[in-house]
């Protein structure tokens, strides 16, 4: 039988019919990387009477290696953990908003990661998927009012800190690896911990099983080269999520003269017939989704073009015309790259005109062919990124974390 401690009542409390925790809470966000049980040893050390808390949000597309590693850490430190998941993947996540995520794009982070903690924390709405391990180790039952937040962000990572500290308003937060010097290794030594298996194989973060919507060029021939069966199951799963999209999108598209536009009814059957033919493959209920003819294939020739969509993003080599106005002759050339100039001047303005050369989609299918042709012209600096913490507007992202979909 689990005993937690009830609250305590101090007279001013008692006055105004109110009750109080006994204890401080701390909730260290785990995301299952070194550097958050780094900050978790930090937190332990500092506070070791107070009530202490480790919060993992599941993206279902970690490596399994990382489940090991946070029942671990939560057996050895002797913590409660706490997990919770919407029940998406990724992929999805962007089957469900039609959507093919990029660095430009990626909600995934924000609807999967900090929605579900954010709807939790501030408003007390629970996901569809709650487990705990080690509960014995709370040692409050309220282990969210006035809590401070840590965040394993080290010194690197700084550029993170200020949208990190506004997203969790009013709650306090703190990042022990940038305000102290604090070694991951020797944490892990401490514990006798063993490391996470993707850092074993040279990836910089412990996250989704190495992929990531928003990594480079450098980062998938990394997968490709660690992990080849995972880069060629993403590199399937972008192929169908591009056709997909570029299918819904083309049915509901009302761009085109009112007189080519597909009518409702025959909208609402396609629709329809393209989520029977995804939904299985996408829920992991079939290796491949059932056949579905793109509409552009029975098209006239003017409307007869697929759409492509990708993770990554690449240079055009196709010039299109741009045009840059300043009410000032001072212009700074460095906001508008790939430029070929010519001016042009009036009384009122300076207009610049030229070229330039905007992004286009880089699909894994064009990499992974470039890659076996022509290796050295990938970009290994092409690196990219994880998109977590990155600002969070709730009124943006209004998707609820307990959302029901037809999975």
């Amino acid at each position: 039988m689990i005993h937690l401690n009830k609250y305590s009542v101090n007279d001013k409390a008692k006055n105004r019919e109110e009750i109080v925790p006994l204890l401080k809470n701390h909730i260290i966000f785990f995301s299952g990387g070194r550097a958050s049980l780094a900050a978790a040893d930090f937190v332990i050390k500092k506070y070791p009477e107070d009530n202490i808390l480790l919060y993992f949000t599941d993206t279902l597309w970690e490596n399994h290696d990382t489940y090991r590693f946070i029942d671990e850490v939560s057996d050895k430190l002797q913590l409660p953990l706490l997990i919770h998941c919407a029940g998406l993947t990724p992929i999805q996540l962007m089957f469900e908003k039609k959507l093919v995520y990029n660095n430009m794009i990626g909600d995934c982070s924000k609807l999967l990661k900090m929605r579900v903690a954010s709807d939790y924390l501030k408003k007390g709405i629970k996901p569809g998927i709650e487990q705990w391990r080690n509960p014995q180790y709370l040692k409050q039952n309220n282990f969210i009012e006035n809590a401070t937040l840590y965040f394993g962000i080290g010194f690197e990572e700084m550029h993170r800190e200020k949208a990190i500290v506004k997203n969790w308003l009013p709650f306090s937060v703190n990042m022990p690896l940038i305000e102290n010097f604090i070694r991951p290794d020797d944490v892990l030594k401490q514990y006798d911990i063993r490391e996470p298996e993707l850092y074993k194989l040279g990836f910089s973060h412990n996250n989704c099983n190495g992929r990531c919507i928003k990594a480079g060029q450098g980062h998938y021939r990394h997968l490709k080269k660690t992990m080849p069966d995972t880069f060629k199951k993403l590199l399937e799963e972008e192929f169908h999520l591009s056709m997909c999209v570029s299918a819904y999108r083309y049915i509901i598209d009302d761009q085109v003269p009112e007189e080519d536009q597909i009518p409702q009814h025959v909208q609402e059957k396609l629709l329809q017939e393209l989520d029977d033919a995804y939904r299985d493959y996408f829920y992991g209920r079939a290796d491949k989704p059932n056949l579905f003819i793109h509409p552009a294939a029975s098209a006239q020739s003017e409307y007869m073009k697929i759409r492509k969509y990708s993770f990554m993003k690449k240079k055009s080599k196709t010039p299109v015309e741009f045009e840059y106005q300043t009410e000032s002759e001072e212009y700074d050339t460095d906001l508008i790259p790939d430029l070929l100039f010519e001016e042009n001047e009036d009384t009122t303005q300076h207009t610049t005109k030229g070229l330039r050369f905007p992004s286009e989609p880089y699909t894994l299918r064009d990499f992974n062919r470039d890659e076996k042709a022509k290796p050295e012209q990938i970009d290994l600096f092409d690196i990219g990124g994880c998109g977590c913490f990155v600002e969070f507007d709730e009124q943006e992202n209004n998707m609820s974390c307990n959302t029901t979909f037809g999975g």
